[in-house]
């Protein structure tokens, strides 16, 4: 059985997961700052 890796947090199971979040979440934060930006000039 496969081990989960201890430096992994609990709620992703391989790194390719985290790194998947880590860029969507900086994605989804650069298209709301876009639409902050377009939306208050």
């Amino acid at each position: 059985m496969h081990q989960p890796d201890p430096d992994l947090p609990p709620f992703v199971r391989s790194w390719r997961q985290l790194y998947m979040l880590v860029i969507g979440s900086l994605l989804l934060e650069i298209v709301l700052f876009y639409g902050f930006m377009r939306y208050f000039s």
